[in-house]
This record gives structure tokens, sequence and C-alpha cells, in this order.
């Protein structure tokens, strides 16, 4: 044998050697569970939801979960952990500054893929179903987006890869409540029920019909405007002309909240003002009345789909 035959030799032997420990360290290094549960959490990092549906396992056809909302800063795999039967618990840190989430994801080697290279996929899509909901009224907006219950304080699920960071918000501008932001750990997610509370503007618009209902009633020129949450007696004098009602005040309006979703108590009052020519049935004499006279009233505010309508309690 001649010598540059074994100089080819021992160079075929020595590429033959580099390649199998690149593709020991592919192995090791890229087809590991922690390796797969990192590309999983880059691609939700990047915003890349395609990526991250196809690493989650999702299967072709699936509506694409909400992805993360925030800026993570922290995409880190801590450690892995046989759990038998060949699967493995990875556990990893994701998240920002201020909402970093701990996780730990559950792997399985993937029968449908044989080779090889050994690849590994999730026991369970990491997806949160997440019910979500206002106790005051049928909408929310999760993540930017409108979403419609069957009624106040009933929720309706939404889809977030795990651990994404998910905002829910109030969508109704007659209600406020504190918005929540989590990060879903697993994918049965605890309800997240937002407590509405009447808005300033709720406020304003029952004001304003209250308001309208005060100047209507002003209209009737009686004693006891029919309908009206205010009236006046009078007992030893005549009226000689028709009485004058006018509004002195704005109304105040006060609202709470009751047992049923959707309806808040009203407690409203005004001071209304009635002048009229009177005779007194004594002496003959007249006058001329001018007198306040109070407005109270109880109702009930219901958010409809229109808006709040208010009803006045007789």
């Amino acid at each position: 044998m001649s010598r540059g035959m074994l100089i080819g030799g021992g160079v075929m032997a020595l590429m033959s050697g580099m390649v199998g420990a690149v593709l020991a360290a592919v192995v090791i290094v890229a087809e590991t569970p922690e390796a797969h549960v990192d590309r999983y959490l880059a691609a939700l990092a990047s915003d890349d939801l395609l990526a991250a549906g196809q690493l989650a396992g999702l299967e072709a056809g699936t509506p694409l979960p909400l992805g993360d909302e925030g800026t993570p800063t922290t995409v880190r795999v801590v450690t892995s952990q046989e759990r038998g039967e060949g699967r493995v618990a990875v556990t990893a840190v994701y998240g920002g500054e201020t909402d970093t989430a701990t996780v730990i994801f559950l792997l399985e080697p993937d029968a449908r893929l044989l080779g090889v290279i050994p690849q590994w996929r999730f026991v369970a899509p990491p997806v949160a179903r997440i019910p979500v909901g206002i106790d005051q009224h049928d909408r929310v907006r999760v993540a930017g987006r409108t979403v419609t219950t069957a009624g106040p304080g009933a929720t309706t699920e939404v889809a977030a890869f795990i651990p994404a960071r998910v905002s829910v918000t109030n969508a109704e501008p007659f209600l406020e409540a504190p918005s929540r932001v989590i990060r879903p750990r697993a994918v049965e997610a605890a309800p997240v029920i937002l407590q509405g509370q009447p808005s300033e503007r709720l406020v304003r618009e029952v004001r304003r019909q209250v308001t309208t209902l005060l100047d209507e009633c002003a209209e009737q020129t009686v004693l006891q405007p029919a309908g009206c949450p205010f009236g006046r007696v009078i007992d030893d004098d005549r009226v000689l002309d028709r009485p004058e009602w006018q509004r002195v005040d704005e109304p105040r309006v006060g609202l709470s909240r009751t047992a049923n979703a959707g309806r808040f108590s009203l407690d409203a009052s005004a001071t209304m003002q009635i002048e009229a020519d009177v005779q007194s049935l004594f002496d003959g004499s007249i006058t001329r009345l001018v007198d306040e006279v109070p407005a109270e009233m109880l109702g009930i505010v219901v958010l409809g789909p229109d808006g709040p309508a208010v009803t006045i309690y007789p």
C-alpha cells in the first residue's frame, strides 16, 4: 500500500469522524426535548404563530391561538426530567421583565417521525382554553379583539398559546372595569371575569334621560303632572290659572349594582319649582305661589344592545 493511499484513507477516516461528531451534536443539541421547547418559545416570542402552531402540534386547518401581546425578554429552558414511558418534562422560563412565567412542558418521542435523528412532540398542544367575560355585560376585548358571550356574567372560551401574555379588557363604554393580564400556564386556565361598575358616561346618559323626563313633565300645567315624580297639593287655596313648572337644578343621579347582572338600581333627585296664582278660601285674597318641590325618583337601568334603558318606578 502506497503512502498516498494511507494518507487518503486517513483523511477519509478523519472526515467520517467529523461527520459523525457533527451528527451526534445535532442529535444532542438540536433534536432534544429541550431544543423542541426552545424552538417553540422562540417562535412565540418572535410572533411567528404559524411556526409556533406547527411546533405545538396543531392539526392543519386549526385556527391559530392568540400570540404574545408583550415583548418577551426572557426565553430560557431551565431543566428537564424523565417522567417514565419515554416522556420528558421540560421546565422553561418565559416572559417580560415584570411577568415572567415558569412553565413545565411534557414531551414524548414523535412516533410519526421515526429515523436516525429522534423527533419530539408535546404530549398535548401547549394551548390554553381561557373562559373570559364580564359580570355586567356580554362583551369584552381579548388581545384587542371583541369577544361576545351569551349574556352578562357568562363566559366564552378563547385559545392562546402557553404562556403568551393575554389581556382582557372591558369593551362597554358605559362600564368601568379593571383590566386583567395573564400568562396561562396550563391547558385548562382559570376563568377571567371582569367586575364592571357604572362609568361616568353611564351616569351622564342616565342624567340626560332623567332630565328629559323632568322637563317633559314640567310642560304639564297641572298640580300633579301625570306619570311624574313630583306634584303639589293645595288644600286651603283655589288655583286661579294653570300652574307653571320648571326644573331648578341638574338631577343628582346614583347608580348601584343589583343582584341581577346588567341591571343597576337608580336613585335620583332634583328640585322643581311651581308658580301659580291662588285665592284664599278664607278671605278671598289672591297671592302668587312660588314654591320649590322635590322630585324623588327610584328606578332601574338596564344595559341593552341600544344603550342604557332607564325605567322610573311610579
